[in-house]
């Protein structure tokens, strides 16, 4: 009888650590599950979240449910992100504010002046679509052309949340890298309001031009949802110089520059992926690419030396 007792008491013991156990191993994998199949269901009613509302909304959202075991950091992760989101919310109703009432007097000398430097005479943009080009014959590589393209709306900040996530120490001065760099872009669109070379092939400066993206996008038909937020009053058409499309994919690169030589392959092949869909695309002029390229290059070795800075005096 006594070793009866013994084991009914072992077992009543026993049984709320295993519930728990269960219970924790359920909230594990089931919130991850729950999360993708509510983002699948959102995205095939109401469209790809790529507006930034939607999509921190969702990032959020996500690292919460990957993260269960860790609810204590929630706290943290609101405090952390909320200034992040808020900042590029900033950004964007301070682009569509210095949008210019006439697009068409933007600037664009300098940037037909430097393609055709490097192009031997040619504009890249109007020689690509002039070899590679069919209206109404889309091909392999148009689409793959829009799948980078879309990268842009995504790539840096799931890129964010996975920092955050597996290395939270490092996910400041990616932030502080990501929003540094999107504040100085803004601030060239506001002192040098630029052309687009879809834009410039409207007048008699350059040869017509197709934005390749926008065909492909609605020959698929794939929706977005819509943005809280947004509307026409933040698009700002001549916002071109620099290109953000261009500056995002280096700033990865650099950022993950310590991660490895197939790290580096990689992100190097994202961004000249990126900066040929851009010229191809009809979206940016190569001097665009390349002012994105030079912006990255300086916020991140600022950052970088900042951030060293306050890790020596701290």
């Amino acid at each position: 009888m006594a070793s009866e007792s013994a084991i009914a008491t072992e077992s009543l013991t026993v049984t709320p650590t295993v519930q728990r156990r269960w219970l924790r191993r359920l909230l594990v994998f089931g919130a991850p599950a729950a999360y993708l199949i509510a983002l699948t269901v959102v995205t095939l009613n109401w469209g790809l979240p790529v507006a930034r509302d939607q999509l921190f909304i969702w990032l959020v959202i996500g690292m919460a449910a990957f993260s269960v075991p860790a609810w204590r950091s929630w706290g943290g992760l609101l405090l952390e992100w909320l200034p992040f989101f808020a900042l590029l919310v900033l950004y964007d109703r301070l682009r569509g504010a210095v949008a210019i009432d006439q697009p068409a007097s933007a600037h664009v000398d300098a940037q037909l002046a430097f393609d055709k430097a490097i192009g031997g005479g040619h504009v890249p943009t109007v020689w690509l679509q002039q070899h590679l080009w069919h209206p109404g014959q889309l091909r392999w590589y148009d689409y793959g052309v829009w799948a980078v393209y879309m990268t842009h709306f995504f790539a840096v900040w799931v890129t964010a949340a996975v920092v955050w996530r597996v290395a939270r120490d490092r996910f400041r001065r990616y932030a502080a890298t990501a929003v540094t760099l999107s504040l100085c872009a803004f601030a060239t669109y506001w002192a040098f309001p630029a052309q687009p070379p879809w834009l410039t092939g409207q007048s008699i400066k350059m040869q017509s031009v197709d934005r390749i993206v926008p065909e492909v996008w609605g020959h698929l038909g794939v929706g977005t949802a819509q943005s809280l937020y947004e509307n026409s009053d933040f698009v700002n058409p001549v916002a071109a110089m620099p290109s953000l499309h261009a500056a995002f994919p280096l700033m990865l690169l650099l950022f993950f520059w310590s991660a490895g030589l197939w790290v580096r392959l990689l992100l190097g092949a994202y961004t000249l992926a990126m900066a040929f869909t851009l010229v191809y695309g009809g979206e940016h002029f190569v001097m665009d690419i390349v002012a994105g390229w030079l912006i990255a290059i300086a916020v991140h070795f600022v950052v970088t030396a900042i951030s060293r800075s306050r890790r020596r005096t701290s």
